[in-house]
């Protein structure tokens, strides 16, 4: 009778969830950063191992590159890096102090706050559906092959989305309940949401809808002022980044920088290729539609504004959530939630469909395909796809001066340079006796036989050279640069 209780009791299923959810994101936990997106990967790395390096300041990250990349690209050679601020980073230091530097530290603060996650979004989800949509709604937070995968990266994203998932517990329940615990910690979590990401606005339209349904005019007042109390911090660290425009990437590309929004192309992107391939893929978004279109119960509509938001967020930033499709995980917590839903009407049957008997059978087969059918596109983003420039980069860590500022060419990628544990260029902006003789730049680090490395390799002295890649001492010449 005991072990009975123990399985019908909510807690005990969700537990299981949370642990089988930490398992699966352990996987290739210690992988190099040379994975998917391994480019903005390297660059939150970065920071984090130059609080070891510089000296922890996190009112000024610094990461390695010193490349132009802000809306008036200019050269940056403090290296400095600002974007959200690095509570993520901060997060990992501890673990860098204690334990030295290894990129695991990283992914494992991720897999801690992404499997945190599956606790909020069930408890958001009980309140809105049921205990069984919750729970499968965890389950299915928990083991999308899309989330499984970046809620082991090393990106602020699965904090963020902890943070944010926060908010809108907390806020959500201090503007029913009242109260200033909950108060408090809807303060603490949207102040940090912000602060990592401003995408966190983005997750205010339920919370506008809800006060909508409370009709409380006199709670209006209170509500704005610890929201906007919240955004403070926020306003003011992007205030405190104008100090250096050199540090701040460009981000107006990101809303519609090459005209896709709403072109067929971007529906394409985001319908087929994202929402219906790398995330729920065919069958699960099925299973999506017929959630959204299901009837809320009690006729609140707190989930679809939420669906809402997220579809917002997708067509504002609609270039970058066309390159990147870590802006995705923003949309994970929606997707789970609504797929979870259509599977559960689905199961139930209604009078509009066939005998329920058909309806289970179809339910049973659309919701394992869609874990499987996404598992096979995900898969490749685990690949090492050029393993040469991380052992590139290591030989270049056991040769070169601790000092020295190197140009290791990957098309601008940072993986490349990451690699190396120096700062310099991933790219040759300017012509390379300027980037020598203006910003010291000191090594030359290639993987590609191209005519600039062999001009390299002619005029300078090498100091590795083999089939996969080539390092060179641009500080001794060896003919002269004019032949």
């Amino acid at each position: 009778m005991k072990l009975l209780k123990v399985f019908l009791n909510q807690y005990f299923w969700l537990t299981l969830i949370i642990f089988f959810g930490l398992l699966v994101r352990l996987y290739k936990i210690d992988a190099p950063l040379a994975d998917w997106h391994s480019w903005r990967q390297a660059d939150t790395a970065a920071v984090t191992r130059n609080f070891i390096k510089m000296g922890f300041n996190p009112f000024f990250p610094k990461y390695d590159d010193m490349s132009g990349v802000s809306e008036n690209p200019v050269i940056n050679p403090a290296t400095f890096r600002f974007v959200e601020f690095p509570i993520y980073n901060m997060l990992v230091y501890p673990l860098y102090l204690l334990f030295g530097i290894d990129d695991k530290y990283h992914r494992l603060v991720s897999v801690i706050f992404s499997v945190a996650s599956i606790a909020l979004i069930f408890f958001i989800v009980k309140k809105y559906a049921n205990t069984t949509v919750a729970l499968i709604t965890s389950f299915t937070f928990a083991f999308l092959p899309f989330n499984v995968f970046f809620g082991r990266t090393t990106l602020p994203e699965p904090t963020f989305v902890f943070f944010a998932l926060g908010m809108v517990y907390f806020a959500d329940k201090w503007i029913w309940e009242r109260g200033w615990i909950l108060a408090s910690l809807g303060f603490i979590f949207t102040a940090i949401a912000f602060l990592m990401k401003p995408w966190a606005i983005f997750f205010f339209l339920p919370l506008l809808y809800s006060m909508y349904r409370r009709a409380d005019k006199r709670f209006w007042g209170k509500f704005i002022m610890l929201m906007a109390s919240a955004l403070l911090p926020f306003v003011l660290w992007r205030l405190w980044m104008l100090q250096q425009p050199e540090g701040i990437p460009a981000s107006n590309w990101l809303l519609n920088g090459d005209g896709i929004r709403f072109r067929p192309a971007f529906w394409w992107w985001i319908i087929s290729e994202r929402i219906g391939g790398e995330i729920l893929s065919a069958t699960g978004i099925v299973l999506f539609f017929i959630g959204i279109i299901s009837r809320p119960r009690n006729g609140n509509y707190f989930l679809h504004f939420w669906a809402l938001s997220a579809f917002l967020f997708m067509v504002i930033f609609a270039t970058g959530n066309v390159r990147h499709n870590y802006y995705q995980t923003l949309f994970v917590p929606v997707a789970s939630i609504f797929f979870s839903l259509g599977f559960v009407a689905l199961f139930k049957g209604s009078n509009s469909f066939i005998p329920r008997i058909g309806t289970i059978i179809v339910a049973l087969v659309l919701f394992p395909l869609s874990f499987y059918f996404g598992f096979k596109v995900v898969k490749e983003f685990y690949k090492i796809n050029n393993p040469v420039i991380v052992e590139a980069g290591k030989r270049a860590d056991q040769i070169l001066p601790k000092d020295a500022i190197v140009l290791a060419p990957y098309n601008g990628d940072t993986a490349f340079l990451y690699q190396t544990n120096r700062q310099g260029f991933a790219a040759e902006m300017l012509p390379l006796t300027e980037l020598v003789a203006d910003y010291g730049v000191t090594h030359y680090i290639s993987t590609t036989r191209d005519d600039r490395t062999n001009w390299v390799i002619r005029h300078f002295e090498v100091l590795e050279d083999n089939p996969r890649f080539v390092i060179a001492d641009l500080t001794k010449i060896k003919t002269s640069l004019d032949k």
